[in-house]
């Protein structure tokens, strides 16, 4: 008989005609389980590196399943007829990511470890124009990507270095499974995301599944622009508002998602469903997007119930983003919270021009409700009004700007590191994956929803103190005021090391983990402790007495 490990995925093949299955637990209780198409696809690569993909066999009806019971499982057709079985045996695994029981502003496992979400944005893999003959610098119109090639890296990247999570756009290049007629679907998209989330897997990494992120129906130039066309009549759409509000089109992109909630429905590997990008930045009005977001997230949450789901707005960089974020915390199926903010000299708050620390505070701060979990879940550094990257991302080989975008809202209060945007411009590129390791190794054995963490900040010129008082421990975040992106890339001023840097919290012992590529003393005193010799930072893990 077959075997799979508690917490683990099995594939049954079903009748081609079934909608659903039904899985029998070893408690007696029976759990309808969504089938959809299937295709085995073959990955192969050219001399260059180039992914192609073959299909190696018919289409299939299929469901997945996750047993979280030890024992025999049975499970049948819509007619009652036994298909399959199978045996559930012992694991480690933790199961599946909830809002912690113990305090709602953390996350946890269904085995109660705490779990906090380190990790980026990994939106999509890079595509390269080819040429168009044998002149040079002719390019032609035609795409090629490396795929998996560099899915496996990336996810071995942070693998290694302890980070737990990614978010991935299912509407994405690589992974978009949906055409133009909702309904129809690429069957080889989906294989490409069956790889990727089979790596995820393998590599203990939680993923986000963004949905959607189209903003406009008629805006063919815009980044965000989709086509859609009414199978009913073969019309293009071009109203967003009649999109969103109509009952239509609302039951049609059920329709067009459910493939996606069907094989991975209940997977332990989903952190979460995300409904949209960035919702309130397109055509339609916040009333629409709002009113969308209270209707589907039950609705998503229905066809995949062991998950979290939540929906995103845009960049929090005017004052009116205020109302829009509140209105957001104010959903009951709204599982956690999210804030995106960037550093952006052209944004009209000021707050977003100069200081990643002091906005990442300021962003965890408006948007904490403490009563869900909060993560700064876009992040990073930009030209003005997003036109792109940030200009001084090539300079900073040492990720000054990674670390000061990643570290400081955990140590503010929010559920997980922020999570950066520009994984390929920047992080790959500058090389910066090894920076997650002294937050993911700080974190190491701390039960952070058990802690009853309480922030708290200590004024110091030289140095931001960032702290979490708990229980038993406490953690500070101590971070370098002069290693900031204008003094040393801007203005070319290096940071000097820093001595004396009291830590005014009383412990019987303490460890230091220094942010990547830094070093430094640590001596105890009577009312705390001191750091000597350090350039950027660390994090102070202290216990207390």
């Amino acid at each position: 008989m077959k075997t799979v490990k508690r917490y683990g995925r099995i594939q049954i093949n079903a009748p081609s005609d079934a909608q659903w299955l039904s899985v029998t637990t070893p408690s007696g209780t029976q759990e309808r389980v969504p089938t959809f198409d299937q295709q085995a696809y073959d990955f192969h690569y050219d001399r260059h590196g180039y992914e192609d993909q073959t299909p190696t066999g018919p289409v299939d009806r299929c469901a997945r399943y996750t047993p979280d019971q030890e024992g025999p499982y049975l499970v049948s057709d819509e007619k009652g007829n036994v298909v399959d079985e199978f045996i559930c045996t012992p694991s480690e695994h933790p199961g599946y990511v909830m809002v912690s029981g113990k305090d709602s502003r953390y996350f946890a496992c269904s085995d109660g470890s705490s779990y906090v979400p380190i990790g980026l944005n990994l939106v999509g893999c890079g595509y390269d124009r080819q040429p168009a003959g044998h002149e040079h610098f002719r390019a032609s119109e035609a795409l090629r990507t490396t795929g998996m090639i560099q899915w496996r890296r990336w996810l071995s990247e942070l693998h290694a270095v302890g980070a737990n999570y990614v978010r991935i756009w299912l509407s994405n290049r690589y992974t978009e499974a949906r055409t133009e007629i909702m309904g129809v679907h690429d069957l080889a998209a989906f294989a490409r995301l069956d790889r990727i989330m089979d790596l995820a897997r393998q590599y203990d990494i939680r993923v986000k599944l963004c949905l959607e992120h189209f903003r406009t129906f008629t805006d063919t130039g815009h980044f965000a622009y989709k086509r859609v066309v009414d199978a009913d009549n073969g019309r293009q759409l071009t109203d967003v508002e009649a999109w969103f509000n109509e009952d239509k089109w609302n039951r049609r992109w059920l329709e067009d998602i459910a493939p996606y909630l069907a094989r991975y429905h209940n997977d332990p590997v989903v952190f979460s469903w995300e409904l949209w990008n960035e919702i309130d930045c397109g055509d339609a009005c916040f009333d629409s997007v709002e009113r969308f977001t209270r209707r589907m997230l039950p609705e998503v949450k229905q066809r995949s119930p062991k998950n979290l789901v939540v929906n995103s707005l845009g960049s929090m960089d005017e004052e009116h983003k205020q109302q829009v974020q509140d209105a957001f915390a104010a959903i009951p199926d709204m599982d956690f919270l999210q804030v995106h903010r960037y550093l952006d000299q052209g944004a009209p708050l000021a707050i977003c021009h100069a200081d990643p620390v002091a906005f990442s505070l300021d962003a965890v701060r408006r948007c904490s409700t403490g009563t869900k979990p909060l993560i700064l879940t876009e992040t990073g550094a930009v030209n003005d009004r997003h036109v792109g990257p940030f200009r001084f991302y090539p300079a900073d080989h040492g990720g000054l700007i990674f670390d000061d975008v990643t570290y400081p809202p955990f140590f503010c209060g929010a559920a997980g590191s922020g999570h950066i945007w520009h994984w390929d411009s920047y992080v790959d590129t500058q090389n910066l994956w090894a920076h997650f390791k002294p937050l993911r190794d700080a974190l190491d054995g701390v039960p952070v929803d058990a802690e009853g963490f309480e922030p708290f900040e200590v004024q110091d010129e030289q140095v931001w103190l960032l702290g979490l008082k708990g229980k038993t421990m406490t953690l500070v975040l101590v971070r370098s005021r002069a290693d900031r992106w204008d003094h040393v890339l801007r203005d070319g001023r290096g940071a000097r090391p820093l001595e004396q840097i009291e830590v005014p919290v009383a412990g019987r012992r303490a460890e230091v983990f220094w942010l990547h590529g830094d070093s430094g003393q640590l001596e105890q005193h009577t009312k705390g402790w001191t750091l000597n010799g350090f350039r950027r930072g660390g994090i102070l893990k202290i216990q207390q007495a």
